[in-house]
């Protein structure tokens, strides 16, 4: 009952950001209505715009416009009013400026738009399990009646599943003259290999004008050399993070982790001693238990930017997963491996049999792992939620490292007018919300994923902190045995009689090379 009327004061609270000023507010914005105009038309985007103050009165002057509309570019664009009033207060206010075609009508064009899953974003599948399905549906409906356009959902074909298939099939239909689709819906990590094949077309010229409403997060993990190649409609957040049967730490009577970063006493010490006294009372010689499960790479991926490092630094162009910072990481996780605190037969993703079986404490994974079917979806024990803890001495920012950003691309080889047509299309299907209302969304979906709000608080302490890795988009395997570095450091900490830094030192000048080709 208190998640549902969280969620209901949370929804209260969501809708009512699409005011000109809250209720308690000094300032007000007026006369910003939503307008329709044609290609050509005159437009002044502060004609009848004012703003008003209880106390300073007439503050119009004061008035913040950013976002641009382009009159001889058909499509639909916003722009954001801000003012702040003599209580301190920033008031916003969102305004949609539809502009519409001019001339005859033409023939109906058709967008594709290739996904993995079609379910998630068609509105009009039968199973479609995205949000707002009747808002999506009607924005529809109006895009392809505005532009004279029919937009289709097509999954991607048998041959391309995921992965290096998925990139192959794109590219070679490419090469071909006959792209599977309009629109692609791809990840960040193979930017790099579909742009060099010119499989994809870069978006930089639309950024100011049809994309503005695009997240600036995504012109940098959408990025690759000098031009932008992804886009999406959301904004990045926080994706991993440890994950522990909550239901068996609260029957060991052990301080609850999430609770410990609250307090601010989540650090690498208090990590290994509170894996310790579970693995204490966990022991059973009949049954085989354990405080930590997973696979190291996970651990090492997050817990390196929490002692002050990174495995790829972009900014010098350097490979940096051999220094300090890194190999202080290796060797912690290994004393706990050597501490007996990992299950000895761990598993990617949704875990071994022991996770499964809630034999295991605690696990790293990802926001999505919750509630999918293949992933955590079936687990049978309460979920607790709490960030990856930082090494004792490190004073910095909590950093989250986001790889394989799932991103759309625009198909390579058609004409400018088509292109732009597309991408304004593809603008025009979503449904653009203000940073603030997505922060607001985000919270809300945490609240369905979690049972206990203490959850989503952790959560949303750390749910912005975020940076682009790119170890994992430079073309090399990461499990390729001896040359991948997912492979290669799990088996370096398992090795308790060698020195991880030998093995990373090993497979550095493989990366070295590959990140001067990325960015080359």
């Amino acid at each position: 009952m208190r998640k549902i009327l969280m969620i209901l004061l949370l929804s209260s609270l969501f809708l009512g950001l699409a005011a000109c000023g809250g209720k308690g507010d000094a300032a007000s914005i007026l006369g910003a209505q939503n307008v329709t105009l044609t290609v050509g038309d005159p437009f002044n985007p502060m004609q009848g715009v004012t703003a008003v103050d209880i106390k300073d009165g007439d503050i119009t002057d004061l008035i913040n416009v950013s976002g641009t509309v382009n009159l001889n570019i058909a499509g639909t664009y916003t722009l954001t009013y801000t003012v702040t009033g003599s209580d301190g207060k920033l008031v916003t206010h969102v305004r949609t400026i539809t502009v519409l075609p001019r001339g005859d009508v033409v023939d109906s064009q058709e967008v594709v738009i290739m996904h993995g899953a079609t379910y998630e974003v068609d509105p009009f599948h039968p199973n479609f399990s995205g949000t707002q399905q009747l808002q999506r549906q009607n924005r529809q409906r109006e895009v392809e009646e505005l532009y004279n356009v029919t937009i289709r959902y097509r999954q991607y074909p048998d041959n391309a599943p995921w992965g290096p298939d998925r990139v192959t099939a794109i590219i070679q239909s490419s090469v071909s003259g006959n792209h599977l689709a309009d629109i692609y819906w791809s990840v960040s990590d193979w930017i790099q290999q579909l742009a060099r094949a010119e499989a994809i077309a870069p978006i930089d010229q639309y950024l100011d004008n049809i994309g503005s409403n695009i997240h600036s997060d995504y012109h940098s993990v959408g990025a690759f050399k000098d031009n932008v190649y992804g886009f999406s409609s959301g904004k990045l957040t926080v994706d991993s993070g440890l994950y522990y049967n909550a239901d068996l730490v609260r029957s060991l009577g052990v301080a609850n982790p999430t609770q410990l970063f609250l307090d601010g006493e989540w650090t690498w010490s208090r990590f290994e001693s509170w894996a310790t006294q579970v693995q204490t009372l966990l022991f059973d010689p009949d049954d085989e238990r354990y405080a930590l499960g997973g696979v190291f790479s996970y651990y090492v991926e997050n817990m390196v930017p929490l002692n002050g490092g990174r495995l790829i630094n972009l900014n010098t162009g350097r490979v940096n997963f051999h220094l300090n910072p890194a190999l202080e990481t290796y060797t912690f996780l290994q004393s706990l491996f050597n501490g007996g605190l990992f299950e000895p037969t761990p598993a990617y993703d949704a875990g071994s049999p022991l996770w499964q079986a809630g034999k295991v404490a605690m696990h790293p994974g990802q926001l999505w792992f919750v509630t999918a079917d293949n992933r955590w979806g079936g687990l049978n024990f309460e979920l607790g939620f709490v960030p990856y803890p930082m090494a004792d001495e490190y004073d910095g920012e909590y950093a989250s490292p986001v790889s394989g950003v799932a991103l759309y691309h625009v198909a390579s080889g058609m004409t400018p007018e088509r292109e732009q047509f597309v991408f304004t299309v593809w603008n025009a299907l979503q449904l653009w919300k203000t940073e603030t209302e997505l922060d607001e969304e985000f919270e809300l979906s945490l609240l369905t994923r979690f049972d206990e709000e203490i959850y989503v608080e952790a959560y949303m302490m750390i749910f912005d902190k975020t940076y682009l890795e790119v170890i994992n988009a430079l073309g090399i395997s990461p499990y390729s045995p001896g040359v991948g570095f997912r492979a290669t450091i799990n088996a370096a900490i398992r090795n308790t009689t060698e020195d991880p830094r030998s093995a990373v030192d090993a497979i550095r000048p493989i990366y070295q090379a590959a990140l001067d080709d990325y960015l080359e």
